[in-house]
């Protein structure tokens, strides 16, 4: 009788914690901050992919904001049949990155990754950058790894485990379309490309590599670069660098050292700022700022073998 009694209070237990974890996630999911709508849409993104049927993406593109202004996977699948995703955020730290592959890993077989190579050369990161990058993701071993490898203990890590903690003071805020994005949460029919369309005059700048003195990659990033490329090999898919067309000439030389890298690799390189004459990107129609593409240059994106 003490046996059943022990195992009855066992099971009770069980059944409290479970019932206080699926309310704490809930509350969590209620009260943290949306990213749904616009350039800033990571969470529609993530419901949108979790969502795919496993095994249907041909590539995947991880990286910064210039990752998602670039590369139009609806065009790319109308241009060619090839099915992919990009998996940017805004100023996406290379070690966020290399989690995000790792996350696509786990319920997709891309033959090609593309890694935007914009943040090889950033050594720190603001905390709506960290926030924007880890709350998307579901929680599991990937995203602790994630957290534990960006987020420094002096920084109150535990606010990025339990993000209650960061924006519980939110329930002022809150509206019932909030509450609604919790249960009916939208996706993201552009397949990660954020559609921008406005235009600004920018300059076709295309960067002279070869007098170009390399700048040396950051010790941390360089061993993340050498993490990416064997998380990749080690799934048989082909790791490709790309480079966007942003202001290129100002980083023509941290982006030698990511040539210089990728041929020591073997690592094909998929230059954008090269091709910008030969794809005709228009410096007065492109752009979305002085930086960033528009909506109207995907269809030449997709051009690109």
């Amino acid at each position: 009788m003490k046996t059943l009694t022990a195992r009855a209070k066992t099971i009770r237990l069980i059944g409290f914690l479970l019932i206080a974890i699926c309310l704490f996630s809930l509350t969590s999911h209620v009260l943290e901050r949306k990213t749904l709508t616009g350039a800033w849409n990571y969470m529609g993104k993530m419901n949108e992919f979790y969502d795919l049927p496993e095994n249907t993406l041909d590539y995947i593109c991880v990286g910064s904001s210039h990752a998602y202004c670039t590369v139009n996977p609806l065009e790319v699948w109308r241009e060619n049949g090839m099915k992919g995703f990009v998996l940017a955020t805004q100023q996406q730290p290379l070690r966020a990155s290399y989690h995000y592959i790792k996350e696509a890993f786990k319920t997709q077989s891309p033959k090609v990754v593309f890694l935007e190579a914009y943040m090889t050369f950033a050594e720190t990161h603001s905390e709506g950058v960290l926030y924007d990058a880890i709350d998307p993701l579901k929680p599991s071993v990937n995203k602790v790894e994630m957290i534990r490898s960006l987020v420094s203990k002096a920084n109150q890590r535990e606010a990025y485990y339990f993000n209650i903690l960061k924006y519980h003071a939110r329930w002022k805020n809150l509206d019932a379309s909030e509450i609604n994005d919790v249960f009916f949460a939208p996706d993201d029919y552009y397949k990660g490309f954020v559609a921008l369309n406005t235009c600004v005059q920018a300059a076709n700048q295309i960067p002279n590599y070869d007098t170009a003195v390399a700048t040396p990659i950051p010790a941390e990033n360089l061993s993340t670069l050498n993490d990416i490329l064997n998380l990749v090999e080690e799934n048989n898919a082909e790791l490709v660098i790309m480079i966007a067309p942003y202001d290129t000439a100002k980083y023509s030389s941290t982006m030698k050292s990511v040539y210089n890298w990728a041929h020591s690799k073997n690592v094909k390189v998929l230059d954008y700022a090269t091709l910008l004459n030969a794809l005709a990107i228009d410096p007065l129609a492109d752009y979305v700022d002085s930086s960033h593409l528009n909506i109207f240059q995907a269809p030449k994106q997709s051009d690109v073998d």
